[in-house]
């Protein structure tokens, strides 16, 4: 293993690392804070990527360890909004599901991230900052009601790249 790799793992980690934080600004009602903290999160997103191509360690595990990281982080923070009142458990059940079928579905085959579910977790922060916002009836049933549209567009999207056949590299001999 190339200690290299270690870099972008911590990266993602910090995204973890950041959830109990999370909670305690939300509790504490200091939206700026928290916000400045999803910022940092989404920073270290991008961060943790660029810098596993940067220094030549990108990995099957890393994109699984990124995903895994980023899902943690998307569950935990929409759980907390969950026991606030904000959101029904469905909408955590649709957090479960779409991370599921990213799994299931990318160990079926080598290409990991379809057209439209690689911006699920995008959809998540944005669902995150609205809410931080405006924590207002109107955005949780906007929030709830957009990400179940984007599953369901994410599913048919995985659906279609997983039955589309891929294209011959030699036309047809006429």
């Amino acid at each position: 293993m190339k200690p290299l790799i270690l870099i972008p793992a911590t990266i993602s980690s910090l995204r973890i690392a950041a959830l109990p934080l999370f909670f305690i600004l939300f509790t504490a009602e200091n939206t700026a804070a928290a916000l400045v903290l999803l910022a940092f999160c989404a920073a270290t997103d991008f961060f943790d990527g660029y810098m596993a191509r940067k220094l030549h360690v990108t990995s099957r595990f890393g994109t699984y360890y990124d995903a895994t990281t980023d899902f943690f982080l998307m569950l935990g923070i929409y759980f907390v909004f969950f026991a606030g009142g904000y959101y029904p458990m469905w909408l955590l059940i649709l957090i479960v599901a779409a991370f599921t079928l990213f799994i299931s579905s990318s160990l079926y085959t080598k290409k990991i991230y379809d057209p439209i579910g690689r911006y699920i977790g995008s959809a998540l922060y944005i669902g995150i900052v609205l809410t931080l916002l405006s924590p207002t009836q109107p955005i949780f049933i906007f929030v709830q009601y957009a990400f179940l549209v984007f599953f369901c567009v994410s599913l048919a999207s995985r659906i279609i790249s997983l039955t589309r056949k891929p294209a011959s590299i030699n036309p047809p001999k006429q």
